[in-house]
């Protein structure tokens, strides 16, 4: 019942260094940082390698790239990447160092964009947040290695085995809606437009003694303004992408909607199940005889995360909050099974949970319970130690959206076959 952050330092993947990945990183630094680029980089392989993980860092950078501020960012990075030999497994660090303490660097979205356009890894380093050349913000600066370990496989692997078989599938969908911004030419405060993600999971039962494996798909879709209904297209064509990349027949899937008030349910829900449906049941693969034929059906559950809520569930004298992991049903909609989950508990304010609406259900799916799935799930989101409001394929969903929604192309350059099993996001 305890946390398990204070486990990970401790963590021991015990794959050999024969079979270990080691990526190439290219270290991309800040001109202001030239005299420390080195020892933090030191520091942080020591760190990502003492877990004996699969994917490991080289003891020296493959290439070291020294950029500027603003256009002089990403003019270093994509002359480097367009006048060099770069080779496979390459994984981009760019430590930044934005100009006038600001919190994000302007550049940031414009090499985002042009590492994802070929398909690179790649993770930003913010040196104005910390100052992780200095010892006296080491410790703090350590708690940033734990984002490099994405490929960790949990306690939710046992529960989806148990219910859902050993091909397992769910489905993330978000849309980011960027706020509007002064436009000089209009005279005025413009919207641009939003745009949709879609997560797509498998957990893959491994052989015997073997553990079992996570594979991601991931896509992105550009929406008018504020448009966050009519997805079935979006999902149905991210979902038959990604069985064609797996290769595989799932047993089971489940869905994680987000961002769909009450006024929409009937609309979403009526539009997306059947195009769920049809990607899962249209899709072929050869069998041993060299001949093809349709899936057999799959079970699907539908649920809507809805965050935006009023409902608040106090201690009976008012004094306390719900507690984290707080499981809450027999509170029915008329037309939707459903329960919320208090995931977080913050000391000095209200906690507000989250419902879940069940939309659809198969029969194959009876003796599954989704609030267990759903809390396990939102255990499993990489770049956070303790539990997220909403299953971690929604908040990916959410993340990737905003990303690519900040994109000029919003997320349209997107290579997302190069980023299949990749966590780019």
């Amino acid at each position: 019942g305890g946390m398990w952050a204070p486990e990970l330092n401790r963590a021991n993947f015990r794959v050999q260094p024969g079979e270990a990945v080691h990526l190439n990183v290219i270290l991309v630094y800040h001109r202001s940082l030239d005299r420390f680029y080195s020892q933090v980089y030191d520091r942080l392989a020591r760190s990502v390698n003492q877990f004996s993980s699969l994917y490991r860092f080289g003891d020296r950078p493959y290439a070291c790239v020294e950029a500027g501020d603003n256009t002089y960012h990403t003019e270093a990075v994509e002359q480097f990447f367009t006048s060099s030999h770069i080779p496979e497994n390459v994984f981009v660090i760019d430590f930044t160092k934005p100009p006038r303490r600001a919190s994000c660097d302007p550049a940031y979205s414009s090499v985002k964009q042009m590492l994802g356009r070929a398909g690179y890894l790649s993770q930003f380093v913010n040196f104005n947040n910390c100052d992780h050349a200095s010892p006296r913000d080491e410790k703090q600066a350590g708690g940033q290695t734990r984002y490099f370990q994405v490929l960790l496989v949990k306690s939710l692997a046992n529960v989806a085995f148990e219910y859902g078989g050993s091909l397992f599938l769910d489905v993330g969908v978000d849309v980011f809606h960027a706020p509007r911004k002064y436009d000089p030419q209009a005279g005025k405060r413009t919207a641009k437009e939003s745009c949709a993600a879609v997560i797509v999971q498998l957990l893959r039962e491994g052989d015997q003694g073997e553990h079992a494996t996570v594979e991601v798909y991931s896509e992105t879709q550009r929406r008018g303004v504020g448009q966050e209904v009519e997805l079935g297209s979006v999902i149905n064509k991210a979902v038959k992408n990604a069985l064609g990349h797996f290769k595989v027949n799932p047993l089971s899937c489940i869905v994680w909607r987000d961002g769909v008030g009450d006024a929409a349910m009937h609309t979403v829900t009526e539009g997306e199940i059947p195009e769920i449906r049809n990607a899962l049941q249209s899709m072929s693969l050869e069998n041993g005889s060299g001949d093809s034929g349709p899936n057999e059906e799959v079970s699907l559950a539908y649920i809507v995360c809805q965050k935006r809520i009023a409902a608040k569930f106090l201690s009976i004298d008012g004094s306390k909050g719900m507690p984290a992991g707080a499981l809450i049903e027999g509170m029915h909609s008329l037309d939707y099974d459903s329960f919320f989950i208090n995931s977080t508990c913050p000391p000095y304010s209200t906690p507000k949970p989250v419902r879940f609406l069940i939309a659809a259900k198969d029969e194959g799916l009876k003796g599954l319970s989704l609030s267990d799935i759903s809390w396990a799930l939102q255990h499993d989101y990489p770049n956070w130690t303790g539990p997220i409001k909403v299953p971690a394929p929604v908040q990916m969903a959410h993340k990737l959206a905003e990303l690519a929604g900040s994109f000029d192309d919003c997320g349209d350059s997107m290579n997302s076959d190069a980023f299949t099993n990749r966590m780019h996001f």
